[in-house]
This record gives C-alpha cells, structure tokens and sequence, in this order.
C-alpha cells in the first residue's frame, strides 16, 4: 500500500512533463525555423503553376506610329495590310463581334493608352523603349481566357481594320514573387554578378520571406511560356539573364530594394511582377 501514492504522484507528473517537452519542441522548431531562414540559401523556383491564362492588344489600322519602326523587315507594314487606311466604325463594330463571340477574348474591353502600354510593355525586348504614344492604335484589348488562342487571334488577325494582334501568357511568377533582380551576364557591361553578394543584400531587406534564385534554362522557359507564340530558339539560354525573385511578407518598398543593390557590381535591373 505504501507505494501506491508515489506511483500516483509520478502519474500525475506525467503530463506535465510531457506538455513541457512538448513546449519546448515547439519553441526549439521555432527558433530553428528563424535560424534557417536567416542563413538558407536561396530556393529553386516553385514546379508550378504555369498559367493557362494571358493578355491581348488589338491595333488597328490607322495613321502611321513610330511604333512602325520597331518592327522587323519581316513584319508586313501598314501599307500591306490596311491599304485602305484607318479602320471604319464598321469594321470596328465587326472586330467587336468577332472578340465577343470567342471565349476566349470575351472579356475585351476598349483599353486606355496607358492600359495598352502596360500590357504591351510584357514584351522585355522593346518594352522599355514603348510609351503611349507608341501604342496609341491598341484600340481594343484584356484578359485572355484559355483556349485555342492560335486559331481565335489568327481569325482576329484577318479582320479588315486589324493591324496587328499581340498576346501574352501570364508571367510564370506572378503570385509567386514580388520582385526581379536581373543579373549581368558574363558579356554584360558591369561584369558578372557576385551571386551572394546579391543574395546577401536581399536577405538583409526586412519583410523578406522567400528569395528563389533562377538559373538561365529556366528563364528561358519562362521567355518562352510568355512569348508562346514565338519559335523556342529566340529565346536561347546562353542569353538570357538569371534572376533573383523576392517574395516579401509585408510591406515592401521597390525604391528601397533597389536602392540596398544599387552599388553591386552585375545587377542589370530590378523590376516589380505585377499583372497589367
């Protein structure tokens, strides 16, 4: 009988010393987790997704732009697709019906300059160089829906008015990130990027929650899913630039992210991932 109470006060001690264990697993994987994240390197980016989703200009015909100019040798000109000149109210009212009664251009709306030129502004190979004033014929546009987007903007295409049609898949890191840090490459201007240096710097910034590093096969890819409807090999991995991607857990500040690289030698731009 005598060892029956010092049994039940050790049962009694039980959980107790369980919960503390417990407690204190809790607070080591805290701590572990915020030691990790401090020091981790960067991570790969995400499998996916790869959006089905995108966005579409319609220009029409009309007087001539300086956009003209930006367009290769290749490239009909205004003279060999709208010989008749501006596009009419009528065939304005056609273009309308024929983007209303495709899925997939539904949602077309008619775009202000600025909206056109944030769309047009996706392509990164002239983007910079567009303004509104350059894109002032993109009369019509929005979100395109998933479908058979080659055959629904060919048929857009031929519509007499139509000058040209351009379309975009989403951007593979929307949602996934916040910000770009492109890198020089080897040929680049300042030289090659101290990847770490890069890193280091970013991680410093607060409100930072992931930084996912970009290698150039997989910027390429991500080239190509946006630009779908160009041949694969105008996007070759040998020159296209690898990237940091910083996701942020609250408020962040562009200006200050570019101001913390600003003296590092092969940051070649740090842009925001934002949907136009």
């Amino acid at each position: 009988m005598s060892g029956g109470p010092g049994e039940s006060r050790g049962l009694r001690k039980g959980p107790l010393v369980v919960a503390a264990a417990a407690l204190l697993v809790v607070a080591l994987a805290v701590g572990g987790v915020s030691a990790y994240r401090a020091s981790r390197q960067p991570s790969s980016p995400p499998d996916g997704p790869w959006p089905l989703t995108g966005t579409f200009l319609v220009h029409l015909c009309g007087p001539p732009s300086p956009y003209d100019e930006q367009v290769s040798d290749e490239t009909p000109t205004m003279e060999d697709i709208c010989p008749w000149g501006a596009a009419t109210a009528a065939q304005r009212r056609e273009i309308e019906r024929v983007l209303a009664s495709h899925a997939e251009t539904r949602a077309y709306r008619r775009l202000t300059p600025a909206q056109a030129l944030a769309i047009a502004r996706q392509d990164r190979r002239v983007g910079e160089m567009l303004d509104e004033s350059l894109v002032s014929r993109a009369v019509y546009g929005g979100v395109l829906a998933p479908g058979d987007w080659r055959r629904v903007i060919g048929e857009v295409q031929r519509v007499p008015g139509v000058f040209h049609v351009e379309s975009y898949r989403d951007d593979f890191w929307w949602g996934k990130a916040d910000v770009a840090v492109l890198l020089c490459r080897a040929d680049c201007e300042a030289g090659p990027a101290d990847r770490q240096a890069v890193y280091d710097r970013l991680r410093a910034l607060p409100a930072v929650d992931e930084i996912y590093f970009e290698d150039a096969e997989h910027a390429a890819a991500v080239m190509r899913h946006r630009h779908w409807w160009e041949r694969p090999d105008f996007f070759p991995a040998d020159r296209t630039p690898e990237a940091f991607h910083v996701r942020f857990a609250g408020t962040w500040d562009l200006a200050q992210v570019r101001q913390a690289l600003a003296d590092l030698p092969g940051v070649e731009k740090v842009v925001r991932h934002a949907h136009p």
